[in-house]
């Protein structure tokens, strides 16, 4: 029989699934809020790892001020050993002297702490600006360096440890085929400085100061939280420096530049405090800290970091040296410039490039005529080595771990001639760096550098046998005058330039 009553609905009502679906999203709600409200479990979460990593950064400075404190047998710590101890513990951190006997630490957290004289650690403070700014440029493989017609490769080399040709192909390391030898010095293509700035409030500021404390503002009343920008045509060497102000807060970071074609102030090598000390400690100056007091007592005006790189570049700026610049184009097209191996030597009245001869010391004028009429090529031109060449070259040997800065511009002694007689260019091996050879010592050598108003002088670079090491290291200029008849003055050595490149 069939049931004619009212069938049973098994299924839910409208109503009762609005209800439902009102019911899940409170519930929803609630526990979106107890996840990730702020007292929510994750919110609570987040805070508890950063103080984690805030309590890990305190130890850390604490461990490393500690350690570089018993090292100096409780003579104080200085901003150089505490980055460098911080680094070796595994942290990348950047330490600055804010020159008031505090230290400022920054972490790559973004977190700032300052450490007083005591050792007590403050912070942190979260910075609202980060800033990067770095040096780049285009680096050349070795397959493309440009080898002139009539020059061939000696094998063995590579661009690293200085790429060397030869005039005479089959010639080798040792020079047995007796050809003119010359060796590549790279400088990359395309350099320049990449700024990135972002902040959590409007910048008010970005200025940049060059090596010669010379500022030039980037951007002023800029009303954006965040700035990018490329700085090319830059045209010395040393310490640049990007200041980023805003309404609360100023942000600076220096970058030490010593890829150019060009002189080198080496204004970031004076102030580090290990030099400070050689050049001041007898006056009880050790540090950037002291340094400044002494600027302090003497009345001028330097209380920050800025002032006094700012000060040193004006008076960098001063010298009386010009740096010559000559062949600007030829190296920033061909990427790099070829600088004669030994000391220029003499053979049939002409100059020769080759091992273990006698150096030819001539005045500037005959050192100049002679290596110009080394080659005659449209496709490259000999002459003397240019001072941004002679720099260039000092700061390769840098670069590749070849010589320490205190190598080249404090103490040559481990790879110089000093004090004692003078030696057939290429004969010691002491004083091979990248296959290049006698410059920290052994004759002084021309350049084109010249002196601010006198065109009769002419600066020599590197040391010379006759004196003592401290009087004159590979960086070092002695001023000569650039007409004297005599002989006994200075040596040389040839550079090649290259032609420009057709387009």
């Amino acid at each position: 029989m069939k049931n004619k009553g009212k069938q049973k609905n098994n299924g839910i009502t409208l109503i009762a699934l609005v209800i439902t679906i009102i019911v899940l999203l409170i519930l929803a709600g609630v526990t979106i809020a107890t996840l990730t409200g702020e007292n929510g479990i994750l919110t609570k979460a987040s805070e508890a790892k950063e103080q984690t990593e805030i309590a890990e950064e305190k130890e850390a400075i604490g461990i490393a001020y500690n350690g570089v404190l018993a090292d100096n047998d409780g003579n104080g710590v200085n901003a150089t050993d505490l980055e460098t101890e911080l680094r070796n513990n595994g942290y990348n951190a950047t330490v600055t002297d804010n020159g008031d006997g505090t230290l400022t630490i920054a972490f790559d957290s973004g977190r700032t702490y300052t450490v007083d004289s005591n050792g007590n650690i403050i912070g942190p403070v979260v910075s609202n600006i980060e800033a990067t700014m770095n040096f780049v440029g285009d680096k050349m493989e070795e397959a493309d360096i440009p080898i002139p017609n009539g020059f061939y490769h000696v094998q063995g080399t590579t661009i690293d440890d200085g790429f060397v040709i030869s005039d005479v192909e089959g010639d080798d390391l040792n020079n047995t085929a007796g050809g003119n030898q010359f060796v590549w010095v790279p400088v990359d293509k395309n350099q320049k400085l990449e700024i990135n700035v972002t902040s959590k409030e409007n910048i008010k500021s970005i200025e940049l100061m060059n090596p010669n404390g010379e500022i030039s503002t980037l951007a002023e009343n800029y009303e954006g939280e965040s700035y990018s920008s490329t700085v090319e045509n830059l045209e010395i060497n040393g310490p640049y420096i990007l200041k980023v102000s805003t309404e609360t807060e100023n942000k600076e970071i220096m970058v030490g530049v010593h890829g150019l074609y060009a002189g080198d102030t080496l204004t970031d090598w004076y102030l580090t405090d290990e030099n400070i000390e050689k050049t001041y400690g007898e006056e009880g100056i050790t540090d950037i800290e002291s340094l400044i007091g002494l600027f302090q007592e003497m009345g001028y005006e330097i209380n920050t970091i800025w002032d006094l790189y700012k000060f040193y570049g004006e008076n960098m700026n001063q010298m009386r040296y010009i740096i010559d610049t000559d062949y600007t184009d030829s190296v920033k097209s061909n990427g790099g410039f070829y600088i004669g191996r030994f000391e220029a030597s003499e053979e049939n009245e002409k100059v020769v490039c080759k091992k273990n001869r006698t150096s030819w010391t001539l005045s500037y004028s005959e050192s100049l005529s002679n290596t110009n009429k080394m080659y005659t090529s449209n496709e490259y031109t000999s002459t003397l080595l240019t001072g941004a060449a002679w720099d260039r070259t000092l700061l390769w040997l840098y670069e590749t771990g070849e010589k320490t800065l205190s190598e080249i511009v404090n103490d040559s002694t481990s790879w110089g001639i000093y004090s004692t007689d003078r030696i057939n260019t290429g004969s010691d091996e002491k004083t091979s760096a990248n296959n290049i050879y006698d410059l920290a010592g052994n004759w002084r050598e021309w350049t084109t550098e010249g002196s601010v108003g006198n065109s009769d002088d002419k600066y020599a670079r590197g040391g010379a046998y006759t004196i003592s090491n401290s009087d004159s290291s590979a960086m070092n200029r002695k001023l000569l005058n650039a007409i004297i008849t005599s002989s006994q003055i200075a040596g040389f050595r040839p550079a090649l330039f290259l032609a420009v490149p057709n387009e």
